[in-house]
């Protein structure tokens, strides 16, 4: 980390600002290895150019998994030329709706980061960015932008996160609230870290979608069983298994006329998808097996959490049915409310 980000962190227990201590610094100027210290005497490390406010993953370790084996797959810059090309930057626009203006030189906060793509997307917006993630996802993270000394990697527990109030010009969470056990305390927790007038946005998954289908539940049931003796090598194998073959198997069958059939067996007995690049298949199914925790929401929810979280202007945005974004409304609105 550089230094000048220890203006944004805090005690994640007290709030109390951090000190830094027993610092190596690298030759280009960050931070390698060091404590944080806080007035009440906490503290926590610096390892590997993180601050570590967790010692555990918790209910995230699948996606420490994930992210490590496959660091890369959804960064645009490893899929130039490829099928799924652009599809990181549309979605990151589709949700947050958030203009180059709002981005550049501004400091943008991602809770849930996973390896960084979205992260990604803000600094080549010329953004400042600031990720946070539970799980050993940061180690990718951090490989990532080893080089690039305007990307702070924290690992920390979004429910309670390292960073001061009124701290960052922007905030944002895709895809990952709901994978915590409050996804709601998740928002306000982020609205918190945004300055008043600054712009917030959510997307968690859609209730009746894809994520909510019988064939899901199932498998991340089998998941949990066989994971016991198993680990994640059979939802490894299934997930190359639907990405080569299922997922041409279901496209034949929908070429063949049996759309219905294709859409029971996906509904109900199998987790397939259909994305244009298996890579990406492989790394989807994966997903939507082995979370500890899941949840699907409604748009009327995410409505919810954000008015409740202190933000204004709250509207839809085009990716799904549970994307949205407002603005941190000024203290005078929110004390009001």
């Amino acid at each position: 980390m550089h230094p000048r980000f220890l203006q944004y962190l805090c005690c994640p227990a007290t709030g109390e600002p951090l000190e830094l201590g027993e610092a190596r610094m690298r030759p280009d100027g960050t931070v390698g290895a060091g404590i944080l210290r806080a007035l009440s005497g906490r503290g926590y490390p610096i390892i590997r150019g993180i601050p570590r406010f967790v010692s555990q993953e918790h209910y995230a370790s699948s996606f420490g998994f994930e992210w490590q084996r496959w660091p890369r797959v959804q960064f645009e810059s490893a899929n130039v030329g490829r099928p799924m090309q652009g599809h990181t930057t549309r979605m990151w626009d589709r949700i947050t709706a958030a203009p180059d203006d709002q981005v550049r030189g501004n400091t943008i906060v991602e809770f849930g980061c996973g390896p960084g793509r979205f992260l990604d997307v803000v600094r080549r917006r010329g953004g400042i960015a600031v990720g946070i993630d539970l799980s050993t996802a940061v180690e990718s993270a951090r490989k990532n932008f080893a080089h690039d000394p305007n990307v702070l990697i924290v690992q920390g527990d979004l429910l309670q996160p390292p960073f001061r109030q009124n701290a960052f010009d922007g905030g944002y969470s895709i895809g990952v609230l709901h994978h915590t056990p409050s996804p709601a305390a998740g928002l306000a927790a982020l609205a918190r870290t945004v300055r008043p007038g600054g712009w917030l946005a959510c997307c968690v998954y859609p209730r009746g979608d894809f994520y909510d289908f019988e064939s899901v539940r199932r498998f991340r049931a089998a998941h949990r069983f066989a994971g016991r003796f198993a680990g994640y090598r059979f939802a490894l194998a299934y997930s190359y298994l639907a990405a080569y073959g299922l997922a041409p198997a279901s496209n034949a069958l929908r070429q063949c006329g049996l759309r219905k059939l294709s859409r029971y067996l996906e509904e109900n007995w199998l987790v397939v998808l259909r994305l244009k690049d298996a890579r990406w298949r492989v790394l989807d199914v994966f997903d939507a097996i082995t979370p500890q925790t899941a949840s699907t929401h409604t748009a009327e929810e995410v409505r919810e959490w954000m008015v409740a979280a202190g933000c204004a202007e709250v509207r839809p945005t085009p990716w799904c049915a549970t994307s949205a974004v407002g603005a941190r409304a000024p203290v005078s609105m929110q004390a009001a409310a």
